[in-house]
């Protein structure tokens, strides 16, 4: 019999399942038998050490020769959306689904190359790689998603409280702005399946494919709504106002997308993030989020 799975160092010194406490450390403390169960139901053979992210541990398997990773995620963590929405691809610029087991939170996945993500590549060229992504993959939005127009009425609603517990970050003209904005969006449809979790870290590099999306997080909505994350992520390699302009414009380009509804987002979900940033005590993201908001609040 194989050695159980060890669990990754890094997995044990942090994660989500430490602010749950016994039921957390239960959980941590389970995954070797939790991965040995699901080996032997899978018929899978172990093929190199495990890693993890933030809320996942992963290890690479094979199958007949096949090689696949087995994937167990926090029970917080939405498996059943991610299964959905990878089965909904269909590996189309995305890893396939292939087995899940809900009771275990666990997703038996096609492999791609932890060690390569599109955040090792330079700006310039990862922001249309991923702009090609969010529109490729833009399928009709299933029933049951979480819908993009109530974020949108969330922050309308709670912007101003928001804004005065941060002691006014930034200009009350602008924050009019961004509840006005916050409420047009609000008002609009959601037509599309967009993944939330579009992230460079989250686009590995594989065999099948150039690169391959890893771990969705689907909601329903305009494919605009995640132009501010690819933006704020990597601002400091973009730099300056007018150089956020012009990669705006090649993301808009490269996904085709609306170029006013991708302004609005980013104003809106800048103030969010800024205001989520300052309140958690962060010192970065408020600060790429002010210059997005400097930048767009009053470009045309």
């Amino acid at each position: 019999m194989a050695a159980m799975t060890a669990v990754p160092a890094g997995l044990l010194a942090s994660g989500a399942w430490r602010r749950a406490g016994p039921d957390g450390l239960h959980w941590v403390e389970s995954l070797p038998r939790t991965f040995d169960r699901l080996r032997e139901r899978w018929s899978l053979v172990p093929d190199g050490p495990a890693w993890h992210g933030h809320h996942a541990m992963v290890q690479p398997v094979r199958r007949d020769g096949e090689p696949l990773v087995l994937k167990v995620s926090w029970p917080d963590e939405d498996i059943d959306s991610e299964a959905r929405t990878l089965s909904i691809w269909d590996g189309r610029d995305a890893v396939r689904l292939v087995a899940s087991e809900p009771a275990e939170h666990a997703l038996l996945l096609e492999r791609a190359d932890p060690g390569r993500s599109a955040r090792s590549a330079d700006v310039e060229g990862a922001l249309p790689l991923l702009g090609g992504l969010l529109r490729r993959m833009a399928v009709p939005a299933p029933d049951g998603l979480r819908r993009v127009s109530a974020v949108a009425a969330g922050i309308r609603e709670t912007l101003t409280e928001r804004w005065d517990a941060a002691e006014h970050p930034f200009p009350r003209s602008l924050a009019d702005r961004v509840e006005h904005l916050a409420g047009e969006l609000s008002e609009l449809a959601d037509p599309y399946l967009v993944n939330r979790e579009l992230a460079y870290r989250k686009v590995l590099a594989a065999d099948r494919a150039p690169w391959l999306v890893i771990s969705p997080r689907a909601v329903a909505g305009p494919l605009e709504f995640q132009v501010a994350p690819l933006l704020w992520t990597r601002l400091d390699e973009i730099g300056g106002r007018t150089a956020v302009l012009r990669q705006f414009r090649r993301l808009v380009v490269a996904a085709g997308l609306d170029r006013d509804l991708a302004r609005s987002w980013t104003v809106v979900r800048s103030a969010d993030h800024l205001l989520t940033g300052l309140a958690a005590g962060y010192t970065e993201e408020p600060v790429r989020c002010r210059l997005l908001l400097d930048t767009f609040s009053g470009a045309r």
